[in-house]
């Protein structure tokens, strides 16, 4: 909701014009003549309104002398005389419209021209908004703060919205500075109204004390009235200040009755006959009423803008309702049941005195003028009083979402369940969280714990492989033979060994490769006291497991493990798969050997997979759950990627890590060389792992090992000139990052974006169900201050706390339900 502040001076024959808004923005000041027929003007309409409330007969059953003390004030005869037979209703009539006709053309100025304009667009903007969503009243507030003899002119009869705005789109208050403390009164859940009714010489309070109770569902209402007992007037007086001063404080003060402006004490209220309180005698028991949180006072009575005025900027008050003129006491009336039946629908203040005014006006032929005498004075950005509702119902009615934002929702959380896009904004926030590692120093030191020796185009090249797809098994042994050779502990060969090569269509081996492949992985197991055990890849396909073949691995010195895993995942154990993951086995079986339980070499005829189960079960573990419950796959997780294909809760691959620092990469060819002075040297705490990085690499079809470089690792390689030019990355440095999760137990788990929408959505309901801003501004503030610190606490906690907790929906969330609302 925008609102404008308009400052109105009168200096001599000039008035000086400034429009504000939002943050320091302001329109020029422009001047423009007073008007004197104005004045001219305002005092035939005010002759004409006294005589027609003075004379008319609106109480048929009542006397006609009683007329005249139908207004609620003491109106002076002098200045003011009825002739018989004139029609004053005519008029008052004629009066109105030529003083609103005279008042909206000194208004329409050209000098006033942008300041129009700049009204206009915001109430047309407000309006089209309104008519787009389920907004009640959506409108702007321009609140005009004005030279004291200006403040008698019709300003709330100012009708800024043009012919595509609807009615009320611009709501006019005036504004009083303050010189005291406003403060800002926490709301009651059952507010407290206190009703004086003071003097009631020829009026009628019973229908006034009726309406009242319009309230008493909503309400606590307390009344008191005047007192016959001339002998009690001192009582009375004291007994009226101490229930203002009460220290279970009022949310509303209202008074009805005779008032009227004085020179010195700013006001007074009769509140018996020849017996009146001045807002002097009022001061210290109102200030004690602000001090208990007394939001408003409306003043029903004649002549109340000096009071209304005096309370806002002398006492603090935040908001008051009065009557600038006198008040026929039947308009009184009406106003006050139509003011409280809208308030009584939780409508704010102004809004309802806006419907009070309306009613009026339609009503202009027994009230003429009257709906253009009440005022809202109020204090710059104080917010407006409002009966909030209560009750299960209307907190439902409240944050249920419209059909636009129902749509709307629905539609984000249909779509934050599409997998690609789920893939799409992981790899985005990965990358995210890689520039944040590097921007704020986050990155671990420490030794990379994978050495990854990969057979890439030169090592093809210059070993004279033309096919290596299937690899060329003289090869392999040759590594494996010189990683033996430099007391390599852990090794794994991410190639697929279940065919014979005895059958190559281009008869080159007989079968040899296996046999010398075997041999070399079999003398590497066999070393003295520090063997090599191997952990070797088999896939699943069409029901049956590839495994390596016997002659080429006996079982007394490696295991086998699956290789099936995403880019994005980790692979996890599941208890209906009988295979461990690949880069589980080889981080599980490192921790094992490092506790040198187990001798090495083993037996021929001992099986190391049982060995090592054997010996972990005397701990009460096995190696399927030798590493965190974190690599177990949850029964949830496997539920969600079976049943809808979502990756609940799935720990992520965290390449926002950098790659040298999840492994160091050695060619296979630098491997293989006989320079002493280059002989690479291999600690006890590094896993050796084998892998391709050469095109034609895939274990079903040629280049499936290579895609696309994801975001993170994309960011990380253009760091160095090295490796800027790469273009893929490979099934092999995927499978090192996922050793060094397992090995260092950095586990990411992502919260699905689905279950944030809806915590989000239920956050979002309990705060607008229990909190009321105080002005649109708040909601901006509060809604991006919440936002802004949750996407950095998510950053901090991907790093810290192991969670990827999702940012963009969420936020879609709190925007489209929330903004609305608050």
């Amino acid at each position: 909701m925008q609102t404008y502040y308009l400052e109105v001076e009168k200096i001599d024959t000039q008035c000086r014009f400034l429009l504000r808004w939002g943050k320091n923005q302001r329109l020029p000041i422009v001047a423009i003549a007073y008007s004197n027929r104005l004045d001219t003007c305002y005092g035939e309409w005010q002759l004409a309104y006294l005589n027609y409330y003075r004379n008319v007969d609106l109480l048929p059953e009542k006397p006609h002398t009683q007329l005249n003390q139908n207004l609620r004030g003491r109106v002076q005869s002098s200045g003011s005389f009825s002739l018989p037979n004139i029609d004053w209703y005519e008029k008052l009539r004629e009066a109105e419209e030529k003083l609103l006709r005279e008042f909206t053309f000194w208004l329409r100025s050209p000098e006033l021209y942008e300041l129009w304009e700049e009204v206009k667009r915001s109430a047309r903007l407000v309006s089209i908004q309104s008519k787009s969503s389920d907004l009640p009243s959506a409108h702007i507030d321009l609140q005009i703060a004005c030279s004291e003899d200006l403040l008698y002119l019709p300003w709330e009869a100012w009708k800024l919205q043009d012919e595509f705005a609807s009615l009320d789109t611009v709501r006019i208050a005036r504004s009083v500075y303050s010189s005291a403390e406003v403060l800002t009164p926490q709301p009651r859940r059952r507010p407290r109204v206190l009703a004086i009714f003071g003097d009631e010489t020829g009026l009628d309070f019973q229908h006034d004390r009726e309406a009242m109770q319009i309230l008493s569902g909503l309400a606590e209402i307390h009344t008191i009235c005047w007192d016959d007992d001339i002998s009690n007037r001192i009582n009375q007086k004291q007994k009226i200040c101490d229930a203002i001063a009460d220290t279970k404080g009022w949310d509303i003060l209202y008074f009805g009755g005779h008032s009227d402006q004085t020179n010195l004490t700013v006001g007074k209220l009769l509140v018996a006959p020849n017996s009146s309180l001045t807002m002097s005698d009022l001061e210290s028991y109102l200030l004690q009423a602000k001090e208990h949180g007394l939001q408003i006072a409306i003043f029903n009575s004649c002549n109340g803008t000096e009071i209304a005025t005096w309370l806002i900027a002398k006492v603090g008050i935040p908001q008051a309702i009065a009557m600038r003129e006198p008040i026929h006491n039947q308009a009184a009336q009406g106003f006050l049941v139509q003011f409280l039946k809208n308030l009584a629908q939780h409508k704010d203040a102004h809004t309802a005195m806006l419907e009070a005014c309306r009613y009026l006006q339609e009503e202009r032929l027994l009230f003429p003028s009257v709906y253009l005498i009440p005022s809202l004075f109020r204090y710059p950005d104080a917010p407006l009083f409002q009966i909030l509702p209560t009750g299960w119902k209307s907190i439902l009615q409240r944050i249920l979402p419209s059909p636009l934002q129902a749509i709307a929702l629905s539609t984000l959380l249909a779509v934050s369940l599409v997998p690609s896009l789920q893939e799409w904004m992981l790899d985005r926030r990965v990358w995210l969280q890689a520039i944040y590692r590097q921007q704020t120093q986050r990155i671990p030191n420490e030794v990379p714990p994978v050495l990854l020796v990969q057979i890439d185009e030169t090592s093809l090249q210059k070993a004279a492989i033309a096919d290596p797809h299937p690899m060329d098994r003289h090869y392999l042994a040759k590594l494996v033979d010189r990683l033996a050779s430099q007391n390599a502990q852990i090794v794994g060969i991410d190639y697929l060994l279940d065919r014979s090569h005895h059958s190559r269509k281009d008869d080159k081996d007989d079968g040899q490769s296996d046999r010398i492949l075997g041999e070399s992985i079999q003398n590497a197991v066999n070393r003295e006291a520090n063997g090599t055990w191997f952990v070797l890849a088999s896939v699943y396909s069409e029901g049956n497991w590839l495994e390596t073949l016997p002659e080429i691995a006996s079982k007394n010195g490696s295991v086998d493990g699956h290789i099936h895993m995403s880019v994005q995942y980790l692979p996890l154990v599941q208890t209906d798969v009988q295979k461990l993951p690949f880069s589980y086995l080889l981080a599980g079986i490192h921790r094992f050997r490092a506790t040198k339980i187990l001798r090495s070499p083993l037996a021929n005829n001992e099986i190391l997979f049982t060995q090592i189960n054997d010996t972990l079960r005397i701990h009460g573990k096995t190696l399927r759950n030798l590493l965190s419950p974190t690599a177990q796959m949850l029964p949830i997780t496997d539920f969600a990627q079976e049943a809808i294909e979502q990756s609940w809760l799935h720990p992520i691959v965290d390449f926002s890590i950098p790659p040298d620092l999840i492994y160091r990469t050695i060619s296979a060819w630098q491997l293989l060389q006989d320079n002493p002075q280059n002989r690479l040297q291999i600690s006890d705490s590094q896993i050796v792992l084998i892998s391709a990085n050469y095109a034609e690499a895939g274990v079903f079809k040629q280049g499936e090992d290579s895609f696309a470089q994801p975001s993170a690792i994309r960011y990380w390689l253009q760091q160095s000139t090295s490796t800027r030019q790469r273009e893929t990355y490979t099934g092999g440095e995927v499978q090192a990052y996922a050793i060094h999760h397992f090995l260092r137990d950095r586990y990411v788990v992502p919260i699905p974006d689905s279950w944030m929408i809806l915590l989000f959505l239920t956050g979002g309901a309990i705060l607008v169900a229990t909190w009321q801003p105080r002005s649109r501004q708040q909601s901006y503030i509060l809604l991006g201050a919440s936002l802004s610190l949750y996407t950095l606490a998510s950053i901090e906690i991907y790093i810290s706390g192991g969670v990827l907790l999702p940012i963009v929906f969420p936020a879609i969330v709190a925007i489209v339900y929330c903004l609305p609302k608050l």
